[in-house]
């Protein structure tokens, strides 16, 4: 008896230290919450608020949060935001794409195969401290202003960190899964695939997590440069149109889709890699 009321203890116990565990964990969720709705808060109401307290802040030019709102409305009912934040969205994931599967081949390869290393490396290192906002005019000559020069452009932005991230996880595979697959028989491209590929992962993914960024941040420097729609199109003409409220919402749209993009992204890893850390 005494035996089974001692396990009755204990099994209370742990049952009593998983509740409070698990409602510390919640408390500090919803703190987290709290506080990052606070911050919103704090910052909209300091933008609200300055132009109509500084005397040199022209409210024209630095509309506050209420206007802005108007200006979003607007475009919302227009069809004009949503229409632009689709195209813009297509194009940035059709270069990510396609940068993207670009990198890791190279990368492989690259990382795996000597002679092509030696090829590559001079030529693939000088043109990656090439920005591709520099490349926009060029693009624009060589592709025009279709869709053609865009997605071209954010491949290209897209391809160097994945390429870089993948050489580096290939060259830090351990020898030890080389010679392992290697006493098993594994063929060279199988041992990349079942072997190599699996262990540079992280690195890969890390790679892809800047490209999504750098492929935003490439997508409006080509809308900005020469474009008929999109998101950065919609900065430019609102530019031209002096309306800074609008260029306000165009701004704020590229801020929270970067954002709502890189979480996504992270909860994707989580979802199918759950056993890497490196996705929160």
């Amino acid at each position: 008896m005494s035996v089974e009321h001692d396990a009755d203890h204990w099994a209370r116990e742990e049952e009593r230290f998983l509740r409070a565990l698990q409602a510390a964990k919640r408390r500090r969720i919803l703190v987290q919450l709290a506080l990052n709705a606070l911050g919103i808060v704090l910052f909209l109401l300091a933008w609200e608020m300055s132009p109509r307290i500084i005397p040199w802040l022209n409210p024209i030019l630095f509309p506050p949060p209420t206007e802005t709102l108007h200006a979003l409305q607007e475009l919302i009912d227009s069809g004009e935001l949503v229409n632009g934040i689709a195209i813009s969205l297509r194009r940035a994931l059709i270069g990510f794409v396609i940068g993207s599967l670009l990198g890791i081949l190279v990368g492989l390869l690259s990382g795996q195969i000597a002679a092509i290393q030696y090829l590559t490396d001079p030529l693939l290192h000088g043109f990656r401290a090439i920005p591709a906002i520099a490349l926009v005019p060029l693009s624009l000559l060589w592709f025009g202003i279709g869709e053609a020069s865009k997605v071209a452009l954010i491949a290209w932005g897209a391809f160097y960190p994945v390429w870089l991230n993948t050489y580096t996880g290939v060259r830090n595979v351990p020898d030890a899964l080389h010679r392992s697959a290697a006493s098993l028989g594994a063929l060279p491209h199988q041992a990349m695939f079942l072997v190599v590929l699996p262990a540079s992962l992280p690195f890969i993914l890390v790679g892809l997590r800047q490209a999504v960024g750098i492929a935003l941040i490439v997508l409006v420097a080509a809308e900005l440069a020469g474009s008929s729609s999109g998101v950065g199109y919609l900065i430019a003409t609102s530019h031209q149109l002096f309306r800074v409220d609008i260029m306000f919402v165009g701004i704020a749209t590229l801020g929270f889709l970067g954002f709502m993009v890189d979480r996504l992204f992270a909860l994707a890893q989580t979802y199918f890699f759950p056993w890497y850390t490196g996705a929160k």
